[in-house]
């Protein structure tokens, strides 16, 4: 494995039969990936397999993860379980090889790289995971939200201070008539 991430694969080792890895996805490695964002690994360790081929100096990386996740609902904030089931295809060149691309006007596609002689695949981990997250996770259809305060308490402790005044004023008010 290398320092620059936990998903490293020699490209040396790959030709045109390719290779099959299988791998675990651990919820450190998850919250790391995860830093920053409300989702968090839930559960037991996520798995990744995928099949990785070298034609010329491009890489073919086609997979699947699954991974056991958990974000608030964006209603009522009670956590939602998630359980992705993410399809990955990624077609890797060399960061050289890249640039040629790019000059040779074929900029209809995107150009995702390698760099040096190993694929690291965790920042493509991350993304797949992010990408197939909802942007709006319920609970369930039905999630009313948050509910309001009830009105029957008025001048508690939760009512902002502000309004103490108006709802003074509103008491003599309905006192008096």
């Amino acid at each position: 494995m290398s320092a620059r991430g936990a998903f490293v694969f020699p490209v040396h080792d790959l030709d045109r039969s390719g290779q099959n890895r299988d791998f675990p996805i651990s919820a450190a490695w998850l919250r790391g990936a995860l830093e920053g964002c409300e989702m968090q690994p839930a559960g037991p360790d996520g798995q990744c397999h995928v099949h990785l081929i070298k034609t010329g100096n491009d890489v073919l990386v086609q997979g699947q993860l699954d991974v056991e996740l958990v974000v608030p609902c964006a209603r009522c904030l009670d956590p939602v379980e998630l359980r992705p089931h993410i399809e990955l295809t990624l077609l890797l060149v060399p960061a050289s090889g890249a640039n040629a691309r790019l000059a040779s006007g074929d900029d209809e596609t995107e150009v995702d790289t390698y760099d040096g002689e190993e694929v690291v695949l965790d920042r493509f981990l991350r993304e797949a995971i992010l990408l197939e997250s909802p942007t709006f996770p319920l609970c369930s259809e039905a999630c009313e939200g948050i509910r309001p305060a009830s009105e029957s308490v008025r001048g508690d402790a939760s009512t902002d201070p502000r309004l103490l005044p108006l709802l003074e004023l509103a008491k003599r008010r309905n006192w008096k008539e």
